[in-house]
């Protein structure tokens, strides 16, 4: 094999594995149980307010485009792993799971400013998709509030306080 055909062919492998996958058509919008469940869920005056909040959300998100990035990274260097030992990916894949798992990173990762921005956009989107008479009904429903007595009782003055 000659210097060209060398570097025809590592183009040529470059290009492969820089090409964007196929999409499958199950997986594609629109088609496949998961996509028309989804599209069920989206029509849910209830859950259909969520799950466009949270789609929100992510879309503005700074850590998306790390994300994204670290998803392209790993699907590289994943892919031709599995190819070549299927078994060492699944060692890997249980390693990782296990350290995941012992570090807990819900207890340190999961701080709610990740979420601030999520919760008000969550409840103004659910505000607008209620009707307000549901509103109306919510407050006409509430107890009617007692004024709250004072901590301390202190005697009018002028008068003598008792013994």
């Amino acid at each position: 094999m000659t210097t060209l055909e060398r570097l025809e062919l590592s183009r040529a492998r470059l290009r492969e594995a820089l090409a964007p996958p196929p999409v499958a058509p199950s997986l594609s919008p629109g088609h496949g149980i998961g996509a028309s469940m989804l599209q069920r869920l989206k029509a849910s005056p209830t859950a259909g307010p969520v799950i466009d909040s949270v789609v929100g959300w992510w879309s503005l998100h700074p850590l998306r485009a790390w994300v994204a990035l670290a998803g392209g990274a790993s699907n590289a260097v994943v892919k031709p792993l599995a190819r070549r030992s299927p078994l060492t990916l699944v060692l890997t894949a249980a390693l990782v799971g296990a350290v995941f798992a012992r570090s807990r990173p819900w207890r340190w990762a999961l701080k709610p400013v990740l979420f601030a921005g999520l919760a008000p956009q969550l409840a103004a989107r659910v505000a607008k998709a209620l009707p307000i008479e549901s509103w109306v009904a919510l407050l006409a429903s509430a107890p009617p509030r007692q004024p709250a007595q004072a901590a301390f009782d202190f005697p009018p003055a002028g008068s003598t306080p008792r013994p």
